[in-house]
């Protein structure tokens, strides 16, 4: 059995993920395909535009056959830490290759990941971010820059496989169409960034379909996308009735950045304050926008330093959807692994493992009016 991962947001699922898909098939067309998805809040802090088990529907008819949800712990987390977590459940997973996007497919990611494994720099300077100081140190050990946002990834994934002595090999992709951060949709072309579709879905959903495959396209007639002007008000909330002694105790909330984002708000307070208004005007060179999104994300959701990292140490796979390939593949993982398999969530988990998760869920839900775990079940697609 070859099984082939990939790790994926799907915010939304479009055209550039079907081609995906479609390539691994026709290299590997009996392979089980499993993806690690983030739930309902992604890695560079945001709320997912559609609910995870719509995105894990699409996923599963696009042909799919097993989707994991990636914990909310490893979602709020940079690059480096965001892999390692995604690596971890793939590498329990059993999966053969890692398939991903990349602007420079022919890079030899894990050769490049064995030169920078141990990079280390001077990443305390107050006047740069240490996305920057990274950048500028891995650019010295290569003797050249990887600044391209897949590249990135595709790095921090290679050296996640090797920080977790996993069997992988990696299959770096050729990324085609648009740009990671093109936010014009591209005329007479199928495939477009997931940020100009996001953007265009606020204003003229119509626009979008050509940019969608069938099965994606039905969410647009019945629900807005959701995005942070929805969580504004329960953010900016938490903001003014959180006691500073509160903030220090959340994830990442460190070297005094609590007083910026208190003081800022502050500033706007007697003017109308959207997310974007409040973010332009926290930002500093040491904090990019990314930064402070993700710390956006953990003061909404009040995740504490201490339940964040208890993920790591206490690791599950949280079943999202699967087909009949999946499922035997699930039958081979439950063999050998000493890990949870999440189904349907019960109370003890809601209360204790799945605890960040749950509240995540909730959160989303105030937004989404629909249930995220308990009652859910996984997606089964019999086929």
């Amino acid at each position: 059995m070859t099984v082939v991962g990939i790790i994926a947001e799907y915010n939304p699922f479009h055209n550039g993920h079907l081609y995906q898909l479609q390539t691994i098939r026709r290299h590997f067309p009996k392979a089980v395909i499993v993806v690690v998805m983030s739930g309902d809040f992604l890695e560079r802090g945001e709320p997912a535009c559609v609910d995870k088990w719509t995105r894990a529907k699409q996923a599963l008819a696009a042909g799919v056959n097993l989707v994991i949800e990636l914990p909310v712990a490893y979602c709020v987390q940079p690059a480096d830490r965001f892999a390692d977590g995604a690596i971890k459940l793939l590498k329990e997973l059993r999966i053969d290759y890692l398939a991903f996007g990349a602007e420079h497919a022919d890079y030899d990611f894990l050769a490049m990941a064995k030169k920078v494994q141990r990079v280390h720099g001077d990443f305390r300077q107050f006047n740069e971010s240490y996305a920057a100081a990274y950048q500028r140190a891995v650019t010295d050990k290569l003797g050249h820059s990887v600044d391209q946002p897949n590249d990135l990834l595709g790095l921090a994934y290679a050296k996640a496989i090797l920080a977790n002595q996993a069997a992988i090999k990696i299959w770096p992709m050729q990324r085609i169409g648009a740009a990671y951060h093109e936010q014009q949709l591209p005329a007479g072309q199928a495939i477009a960034s997931a940020s100009a579709i996001r953007r265009a879905w606020q204003h003229d959903p119509h626009k979008i379909v050509p940019y969608l495959p069938p099965t994606s396209r039905a969410i647009i007639q019945r629900k807005q996308p959701v995005s942070w002007d929805d969580f504004w008000p329960l953010l900016r909330y938490q903001l003014l009735v959180t006691p500073l002694a509160r903030l220090r105790q959340l994830y990442d909330v460190t070297a005094g950045v609590e007083y910026r984002l208190l003081q800022q708000l502050e500033f706007l307070n007697d003017s109308p304050v959207t997310f974007e208004t409040w973010l332009k005007k926290v930002k500093t060179k040491r904090y990019t926008y990314t930064h402070l999104s993700r710390l956006a994300v953990i003061i909404l959701l009040q995740l504490t330093s201490q339940e964040v990292e208890q993920q790591w140490q206490q690791p599950y796979l949280r079943i999202l959807g699967f087909d009949t390939a999946g499922q035997r593949l699930l039958h081979c993982v439950k063999k050998n692994s000493l890990w949870p398999l999440i189904a349907k969530v019960s109370q003890d988990e809601k209360n204790g493992i799945m605890q960040n998760d749950y509240k995540a869920g909730r959160v989303y839900a105030t937004i989404w009016h629909e249930q995220q775990d308990l009652k859910r079940s996984p997606i089964i697609l019999d086929r």
